[in-house]
């Protein structure tokens, strides 16, 4: 019998607060009005949408339940929901769009949930609006009492539902208040059929429908006029003249006494429409008046009446207000109007602790039977805070990580609490978890330090010694999620590794949560060493979790530490490939494979691959505003900021990366201000740079700049503000002071082993070399930067230079451009195709496939000789003492050879005679 009822209330609560495919079931014949006709005449709803707002008792839900029937049976897709007053969120709404749809969330490792958080609303609003896309010609969705949902961001929903769903997906919202959204809009494009109180009154015909024939008959001529003249065609008001009538002996006598004015309902409804029932049926109608919803067994055992079956029957015979909510009609609920009497009557004739144990009782069915929103609604109304504490404890884990309506889980603790109860451990964990999970960062961390010293008093006192040591890793790993992603890296990485050494039995997922937020700490100071052991350890326990997000986090993160040292042809394509896998596995709307997306187009626009990284670009900036951290969006503003450039119509807005910047830590948006000032630079456009170094202090010198840094002073700072101050120091021609920056900031760079960064470096060395007019040290320095880029497919910064590198390969001879790998010459020449290059021959002589070519002189036996000595490391006194010749000679020799191989250098000349296979004559 119990499993039984539990399966019955779990069907129940599937079609009915999960957006049930079914409208109520009517006990009374639903009359077919003149405005019934009209909307159903087509076979097709009769306007994209149709709103029915009108008070209380003009018969929305019976109204919409017709039109529903009509359109099915005419073979229109039709879809119920139904709001309640729990529904009073966006949150709640869409998640009943999106299982009457057939789109419930996929459950997951509630780590990883907690990682990803709420999806935001515009996602899951966009995932909506693609099913609806899907659904077939024509197609109705009816949403039945809207205005219990009070949230001021559902315009927002609802403009979206109707102006950007196709043309045959039509709505129908029912409300009692305005509906709010954009209806001037919807009047004007001729989307809108608005009905009101008026047409939802109901007329002479209706009302002989409604009453029948052998009851009109009994009232005689006339009587059909007196009641709507009395009721002024208000269907409450006429319905309830319908129950007293035909339940009376005498309905002409009962007609005499009927004043449908809405002040005498009350009266009506205790004089007469309980007046025909005994005193027990009538007490067992007040007792049951708060529940929401109800069967017999439910009724029975909350009121202790073995007759409950039975007193429901006579009220679905009697047709007294009561609503079938399943098709075995096992599942009812009573109309607002006659549950808002009987409450009142029950707060009159019942004394508090009758009112209270039928609550009490309520709650206990409802959660032996899975109904634990009931079950802790009753429990609260019914003021047992015992009782609520001790649901919450058993059932939080299942709510919370099944992701029942967290909102509401929220308030029942904070209700309890903030009445001075204290709650169970697991009740405790799961509200600090749904803080989390809601981005609620501030209280989650004040409450997770709460519940970290209550379990350390716990132990102190030596209670639960297994327990509290499990529940305390597990608080843990909240806190450290917490602290990354509110940008506390250094409390993250201190709780992550000590967390980390003292690793034993723990969950997989969790491992790999916390092993990835030690390597993003350390990242961040650019420790990549053992950021790269911290992954590895992430990347074992994620291949233990089976998880696609967790995947997906892990090669992420892992890719993170190469872009941050430079080497991004490296680590491009697996980027690429995690890309794909996210695609296939999750879609391309998850967050996750946005946020790949941004470090792959980082790669991308440093390699010079600029279309590419903005088709990656335009896919994941839409996710930063709610996905990621500050340092895996950084890497997704800093390619937009490079690409960008500089007009008004460009479609990389700044005004769109500020703004994603705001949602982030401060130290997002100075870092922001950093790669803005560096663009601008490069732009030419000295004086914006200024201005927006002036913002962020970056023109002050000592200690004030450092005062504008403090307490956002990170290796990923330090980096981006020095790298800003030395543009501006240089394009000032203050290059003293930027020579000593370069210094400094090389060494750390070597250091850290950050290529990237060495790179740019010995870029902003050659401008200086060039500035003080000191060509062959710009030679040298640019020689040096292309030999740190070309494995690592470092482009930008040389493209970023187009200019300074055009004039100096220009004023140099191509015999100075020497270079010992062909991957070097290679990337040179691609550095220089492009280029205004006035030397015709140095594209020809750096590129790579000239070496398979003859060359037009051929060395002679003395410098193949040579050649060979070369290569055995001999230096040019060595040489002469070998060949008997003078070191002159020996110089002469290798000059005409380096001229007969086009090259400058002997490091080049080995590497034109290996493509060239001369040495091996």
């Amino acid at each position: 019998m119990g499993k039984d009822l539990a399966k019955t209330a779990q069907a129940r609560l599937q079609e009915t607060r999960e957006g049930g495919a079914e409208p109520p079931g009517f006990s009374f014949p639903l009359v077919r009005t003149a405005l019934l006709d009209t909307l159903t005449r087509e076979p097709r709803p009769p306007a994209k949408l149709t709103t029915l707002v009108a008070p209380t008792g003009y018969g929305k839900t019976v109204f919409a339940s017709a039109v529903f029937a009509a359109l099915k049976a005419q073979g229109v897709r039709s879809y119920w929901i139904a709001l309640d007053d729990r529904d009073d969120s966006v949150e709640r709404l869409l998640s009943l769009l999106e299982a009457g749809l057939g789109d419930p969330q996929a459950q997951v490792h509630p780590t990883q949930a907690l990682i990803r958080g709420d999806e935001p609303m515009e996602n899951r609003v966009a995932h909506l609006l693609d099913a609806m896309a899907h659904l077939p010609d024509p197609s109705l969705i009816l949403i039945d009492n809207l205005g219990y949902c009070t949230d001021e961001t559902l315009g927002y929903l609802l403009d979206r539902l109707v102006f950007r769903t196709p043309s045959s997906v039509s709505f129908l919202f029912s409300s009692t208040s305005e509906v709010p959204m954009n209806l001037a809009r919807a009047k004007l494009e001729g989307r809108l059929r608005d009905i009101r109180f008026a047409e939802l009154s109901l007329h002479a015909q209706d009302v002989r429908d409604l009453f029948g024939a052998e009851l009109c008959g009994q009232l005689g001529d006339g009587a059909v006029e007196t009641i709507l003249e009395q009721t002024e065609g208000w269907p409450a008001a006429v319905r309830l003249a319908q129950i007293i009538l035909s339940s009376s002996e005498r309905p002409l006598e009962a007609l005499a006494r009927f004043s449908g004015a809405d002040e005498d309902l009350s009266g009506l409804l205790n004089r007469q429409a309980l007046a025909g029932f005994a005193p027990e049926a009538r007490r067992f109608l007040v007792e049951i008046g708060p529940l929401r919803s109800f069967c017999s067994d439910l009724c029975r055992h909350a009121t202790g009446d073995e007759e409950a079956a039975r007193h429901l029957g006579v009220l679905l015979n009697r047709n007294v207000f009561m609503i079938p909510l399943d098709r075995k009609r096992s599942w009812y609920r009573l109309h607002g109007l006659f549950r808002e009497f009987l409450i009142e009557e029950g707060q009159r004739s019942l004394d508090a602790a009758r009112r209270r144990q039928v609550l009490e009782r309520a709650a206990e069915w409802c959660e032996r039977n899975g109904l634990w929103e009931d079950a802790i609604d009753y429990a609260l109304r019914a003021e047992s805070a015992d009782l609520a504490s001790a649901m919450l404890e058993r059932v939080a884990a299942m709510f919370v990580r099944d992701r029942g309506d967290l909102r509401r889980y929220i308030e029942w603790v904070e209700k309890l609490r903030g009445d001075g109860h204290e709650i169970g451990w697991e009740a405790d964990f799961w509200y600090v978890w749904a803080l989390v999970f809601h981005r609620r960062y501030d209280t989650a961390r004040q409450q997770n330090e709460r519940l970290a010293r209550r379990i350390a008093q716990q132990q102190q006192a030596g209670r639960d010694a297994t327990q509290l040591a499990d529940l305390k890793r597990r608080v843990e790993v909240i806190r450290i999620c917490i602290d990354t992603y509110t940008d506390r890296l250094a409390d993250a990485l201190e709780l992550a590794t000590r967390w980390m050494a003292a690793r034993g039995a723990d969950d997989p997922f969790n491992t790999a949560t916390v092993a990835c937020a030690h390597g993003i700490s350390l990242c961040s100071e650019h420790r990549f060493v053992e950021a790269r052991q911290a992954m590895r350890i992430a990347q074992a326990a994620i291949a233990q979790a089976s998880s696609a997000y967790g995947m997906g986090w892990v090669s992420l993160l892992n890719a993170i530490v190469s872009v941050y040292e430079g080497d991004y042809a490296g680590v491009h394509n697996d980027l690429l490939a995690s890309l794909s896998r996210s695609r296939a596995t999750l879609g391309d709307s998850a967050a996750i494979t946005g946020t790949i997306a941004l470090a792959a187009a980082k790669c991308a626009v440093e390699m010079g691959l600029d279309d590419e990284a903005r088709g990656l670009l335009s896919q994941g900036l839409r996710w930063t505003h709610t996905h990621g951290i500050v340092d895996t969006a950084a890497v997704g503003l800093d390619a937009a900021v490079k690409l960008w450039s500089g007009r008004d119509d460009d479609g990389i807005s700044i005004a769109q990366l500020r703004e994603i910047a705001s949602g982030y830590a401060p130290r997002m948006g100075l870092m922001l201000s950093c790669m803005l000032v560096q663009r601008l630079v490069r732009l030419g456009r000295l004086e914006d740079a200024r201005a927006e170094a002036t913002q962020i202090g970056l023109p002050g010198a000592g200690s004030e700049r450092r005062a504008m840094v403090e307490g956002l002073d990170t290796a990923r700072v330090r980096e981006a503000w020095t790298a800003a101050e030395i543009d501006l120091l240089i394009a000032g021609g203050q290059l003293k002071q930027a020579e000593v920056l370069i210094a400094d900031e090389t060494r750390l760079a070597k250091k850290e082993g950050r290529i990237a960064r060495l790179t740019e470096l010995a870029l902003s060395e050659t401008a200086i070399a060039l500035c003080s007019h000191r060509p062959q040290s710009a030679t040298k320095h640019l020689a040096r930067a292309v030999s740190l880029a070309a494995r690592r497919g470092i482009l930008r910064p040389f493209r970023d230079r187009s200019d300074l590198i055009a004039g100096l390969v220009n004023d140099t001879k191509p015999q100075a451009w020497g270079f010992a790998h062909e991957e070097e010459r290679r990337f040179f020449a691609q550095i220089c195709r492009g280029l205004p290059i006035g030397h015709s021959g140095l594209l020809g002589q750096m590129d790579p496939s000239q070496g398979d070519k003859p060359l037009l002189e051929t060395p002679t036996a003395r410098e193949l000789e040579l050649l060979s000595l070369i290569e055995a490391g001999l230096s040019n006194q060595q040489l002469a003492d070998r060949l008997s010749v003078s070191v002159a000679t020996v110089k002469w020799h290798l000059y005409n050879l380096y001229t007969k191989l086009g090259v400058s250098s002997r490091s080049a000349a080995l590497a034109r005679a290996k493509s060239l296979n001369m040495l091996a004559r």
